[in-house]
């Protein structure tokens, strides 16, 4: 090897070395180094599935979702002696079931499990290294839900199918076996599927006051409208590999998205089709002096009264033909209450189950899911918030210690209150 190649070879360990210094780490992170792998390795899986999509090998999400899958945690069911698992079709989509081997003849508690990814990733591979371990520790049956997937899928197919197949099962347990208490049901659930679980839990509860018994809610979003909540300002720079944004209109059923469309909702610029009337009573919904004071004590909630007029602009600055009506119309869906199950009416929420909130300190959606619990509250619903000041908002996901401590605390509670 000559001078010139070491050199090159050299240069660019160098550079390479200084740029994963500089990759901002926020200051609560326990494992610095651990977190910067990981900022490389989830920006390289995004670029390498945006560079597929370009080439025509396939659309981003699907090759993102795919090099996902591909890397799913394998699982050695003889850990878990005690667990019985059984994969079943219900409408076309595939169910995991967990239950005891020395189930006895007795109803029991069951708690239906929808996984997070944006609506768009995951499946019931990517998550059974966490659900056997929690289905192992607790003596109730649990199924997780395989959902449609966007943007093949798009709004409301997920959440409809979701709401089939609970429903379903709820209705007809002997098609699977099951001997279940139908007051003791728990809908429960990550990021998207937390949301899943809040849009299924209001609709339960127009049909049945004691179903869901319990909802459980691990960093969710619980709103589509407001993409500039002090959160969102705060930790923009944690989830660049995949905004949030992108992941929206992917739900939307948009597969190709561009940074005008992204723009579009990152500027709020969806909010000016909100209606006059409808306006002023959502935006009081995300008031954040809803949030407990002791969450809110940077500058960004501070100084947040000041940012009205950015937060709900009244004109868009600059105008680009991808905006279109067809645009518009697809957006406006944002503001349904079945993607944006947060902020429906008082009436609605007064009739919401027991609810366990998990937010993370360092998570974009961390300031809803705080809204979300106060607004429980106040309306008289019993709330329990669990706040991990090191959280990430896929840290429920992860081996790494606060993930355990997230998995061991829902484990606890479920335990103590059902």
């Amino acid at each position: 090897m000559d001078k010139k190649t070491v050199a090159l070879i050299t240069g660019i360990t160098v550079i390479g070395a200084l740029e994963f210094t500089r990759i901002y780490v926020p200051e609560c992170v326990d494992n610095k180094l651990k977190y910067r792998c990981r900022y490389v390795l989830n920006h390289f899986v995004a670029k390498l599935a945006k560079l597929g999509s370009l080439l025509g090998v396939g659309s981003e999400p699907v090759l993102l979702r795919k090099i996902i899958q591909f890397a799913a945690k394998k699982v050695d069911l003889n850990n878990y002696p005690n667990i019985i698992v059984t994969d079943r079709i219900v409408n076309g989509n595939r169910i995991r079931i967990y239950k005891s081997k020395n189930e006895i003849n007795e109803p029991k508690s069951i708690m239906f499990y929808y996984h997070g990814g944006g609506y768009a990733l995951n499946s019931l591979d990517n998550y059974h290294h966490i659900l056997l371990p929690i289905a192992s520790q607790l003596d109730i049956i649990l199924i997780a839900i395989d959902y449609p997937l966007a943007p093949e899928n798009r709004y409301p197919t997920p959440v409809e199918e979701s709401f089939n197949i609970t429903n379903y099962i709820i209705n007809n347990p002997k098609d699977f076996d099951l001997l279940l208490d139908k007051d003791r049901i728990v809908l429960a659930g990550d990021s998207a599927g937390a949301n899943i679980a809040i849009v299924l839990s209001n609709r339960f509860k127009s049909i049945d006051k004691n179903v869901p018994k319990l909802q459980a809610l691990i960093n969710p979003p619980t709103q589509y409208i407001n993409m500039l909540l002090p959160s969102m300002i705060r930790y923009s720079s944690i989830e660049t590999f995949l905004p949030r944004t992108k992941m929206i209109l992917w739900h939307l059923g948009i597969s190709n998205v561009d940074k005008y469309q992204e723009d579009y909702l990152l500027k709020n610029y969806h909010t000016i089709l909100l209606d006059d009337e409808n306006k002023p009573k959502l935006m009081s919904y995300l008031d954040i002096n809803l949030i407990p004071e002791v969450y809110r004590s940077c500058h960004e909630y501070i100084n947040y009264d000041r940012l009205k007029g950015f937060v709900y602009p009244r004109a868009i600055i600059k105008v680009n033909d991808r905006i279109d009506k067809n645009y518009e119309n697809l957006v406006k869906n944002l503001f349904n209450e079945n993607i944006s199950p947060g902020l429906v009416e008082d009436e609605i929420l007064k009739k919401q189950p027991k609810t366990y909130i998990v937010i993370s300190e360092m998570d974009t959606r961390k300031d809803e899911g705080l809204i979300y619990a106060q607004r429980l509250i106040n309306n008289g619903v019993e709330c329990d918030v669990a706040y991990y000041h090191n959280g990430f908002h896929t840290s429920f996901f992860y081996a790494e210690q606060v993930g355990c401590l997230m998995r061991n605390d829902l484990i606890n509670y479920l335990r103590n209150n059902l």
